[in-house]
């Protein structure tokens, strides 16, 4: 499976894709894309609005 960064999906997909989108990997992962190492997409958020409510309420303890 491809492993893309987050800053090159968006390129790739002409979009403006957020880390409340999408779950980033807890390690750095060389993206296929820039070839840089750092966090790709895992897999998609199902509820973005949790993450957000959750980040407000808790801050950084939680991801």
């Amino acid at each position: 499976m491809a492993e893309f960064c987050l800053d090159c999906w968006n390129k790739l997909n002409k979009s403006n894709f957020t880390e409340r989108e999408y779950v980033l990997s807890d390690e750095l992962d060389l993206c296929e894309e820039c070839g840089e190492w750092k966090p790709v997409i895992v897999r998609v958020r199902r509820i973005p609005a949790l993450y957000t409510l959750r980040q407000r309420l808790f801050g950084r303890f939680f991801k």
